[in-house]
């Protein structure tokens, strides 16, 4: 399969238009994964030009717990600007504040900066693989923590 390298953001925000699925792992501070999620996630046009709603939902799986899930959902706010995508909280106690900010690199949306929430470090990236799938790796770094989030979606 033939990576997809937009020409620029505009065609990333095209590329992420639509509905996709997701798995999700989760490691805490070891090699082996604390826990597993999959679901559903949509990218739908906003009300603003350039803008995308990210809106996810699933259900999460404790290695310690196989037997329970727990539910969750998650919307973000995706800004798509001439030099770069803003990622804003869209739900919860922080509706509209800064996320993460990422700069288009060939197939790749890297961060443009750290992404500090208390003293804990934030980056995430993402990477297209094709038409239809892609990833996003994310990392947590602080005093307590030490935490990678991998995320493969691929679309409906």
């Amino acid at each position: 399969m033939a990576a997809f390298v937009p020409a620029d953001l505009a065609a990333m925000a095209d590329y992420f238009l639509g509905e996709w699925i997701f798995s999700r792992t989760i490691w805490e501070g070891s090699e082996s994964p604390q826990a597993t999620a999959s679901g559903e996630l949509s990218f739908t046009r906003g009300e603003v030009r350039g803008q995308l709603v990210y809106r996810e939902h699933g259900q999460l799986r404790m290695t310690s717990a196989p037997g329970r899930l727990i539910p969750f959902s998650r919307v973000f706010d995706y800004r798509f600007g001439p030099d770069r995508l803003c990622v804003l909280f869209a739900d919860g106690e922080r509706v509209g504040q800064p996320y993460q900010d990422y700069l288009l690199r060939g197939q790749e949306l890297i961060p443009a900066a750290d992404h500090l929430c208390g003293p804990d470090c934030y980056t995430a990236l993402y990477t297209a693989h094709g038409e239809d799938s892609f990833t996003m790796e994310t990392t947590i770094n602080g005093p307590k923590k030490r935490t990678r989030v991998r995320t493969e979606f691929s679309r409906r």
